[in-house]
């Protein structure tokens, strides 16, 4: 499928009929997706199955990495750093810059810990602490999801005003 296609495919309306697109769907649904991956993880540590933890976590990393890139990394350059707010829709605007700049920190936080716990970061830059890391990474991450389903929410609504 060529790129512009793909593109003219992904603004086509969405599947949860929800009144957004079918890229915002597939966010969505991907995103809290890897909200369960990530949580069933976190059980996996308390649990104390490192194993299944890591390779978990990583999955997760990996695939949230890959959607934010694919789905949303795009539209957030676009809505946010090219065209900026538009009249009326300040709000929205600061929501969905707050999504991007903590998803954006969550997910290089995350890949981070997923090349350290797979050995693929220099001795120099490891750390010890991995609950107090991986905390704050679980946080971010679920973060950014709540702050992803309240721009979900509320896209709709103003792209209709629109």
């Amino acid at each position: 499928m060529e790129y512009h296609a793909f593109h003219d495919w992904l603004t086509t309306p969405g599947f949860l009929h929800a009144g957004a697109t079918i890229g915002a769907d597939l966010a969505l649904v991907s995103m809290l997706f890897v909200a369960l991956l990530f949580t069933f993880g976190v059980i996996m540590a308390i649990k104390q199955h490192y194993e299944i933890h890591r390779w978990t976590q990583t999955t997760g990393v990996i695939f949230s990495t890959v959607i934010a890139g694919w789905l949303m990394a795009r539209g957030f350059a676009e809505e946010v750093i090219k065209e900026g707010p538009k009249p009326g829709g300040e709000v929205f605007y600061v929501l969905l810059a707050s999504h991007g700049v903590v998803g954006i920190i969550a997910v290089l936080l995350g890949v981070f810990i997923a090349l350290r716990a797979n050995g693929l970061v220099p001795k120099r830059l490891q750390f010890n602490n991995y609950k107090l890391v991986m905390r704050c990474s679980y946080g971010l991450y679920m973060l950014a999801v709540v702050l992803g389903v309240w721009v979900y929410v509320v896209m709709p609504d103003r792209v209709a005003a629109a």
